[in-house]
């Protein structure tokens, strides 16, 4: 049986921060297909990567800072083949920070590096407005989680057909 991952990352008492999880949350509260997995990640950094070769579709959600109008929703879709090697220099860059700093591609990076990245890995973001000590999103980020919500529904479908 084919397995799916929605992943929210990000920490929900840091604002807008939040938001990935808060879609996971809304997405657990459905009858999703057994299949398929929502998994509030927080901040997991590389001890992801993995976990990500049990799955042949990734979605995850999460906050972004891109210059848009907060609440605007970016998707991108990666195939496993555009993920490039990392140069050694690079790689040791990644971990001389903490796991919290390491971002998607970086895991992506990692995944492709120890043969667990799935055939495509799908990553919806949602430009935040601040990211702030709170548990509450802005009303902008909130108001765009069951647009998300919606559209992760329409990926798991389109997934579905392609099969």
């Amino acid at each position: 049986m084919s397995r799916v991952l929605i992943a929210g990352i990000g920490n929900r008492y840091m604002g807008d921060d939040g938001f990935g999880p808060k879609v996971i949350e809304a997405l657990m509260a459905m009858n999703l297909p057994e299949d398929v997995e929502a998994r509030d990640v927080g901040l997991c950094g590389s001890t992801l990567a993995p976990d990500l070769g049990d799955y042949e579709l990734v979605i995850f959600i999460d906050a972004v800072k891109k210059g848009g109008k907060p609440g605007t929703i970016y998707r991108t879709e990666i195939k496993a083949e555009e993920v490039k090697e990392l140069k050694p220099e690079d790689a040791m860059r990644f971990f001389t920070f903490s796991v919290h700093e390491m971002g998607l591609e970086e895991l992506l990076f990692i995944a492709k590096k120890i043969g667990t990245l799935p055939p495509t890995t799908i990553a919806i973001g949602c430009e935040s407005l601040e990211i702030t000590l709170s548990n509450a999103l802005s009303r902008a980020v909130e108001a765009a989680v069951p647009g998300v919500v919606e559209l992760i529904m329409e990926e798991l479908q389109r997934y579905r057909e392609r099969k």
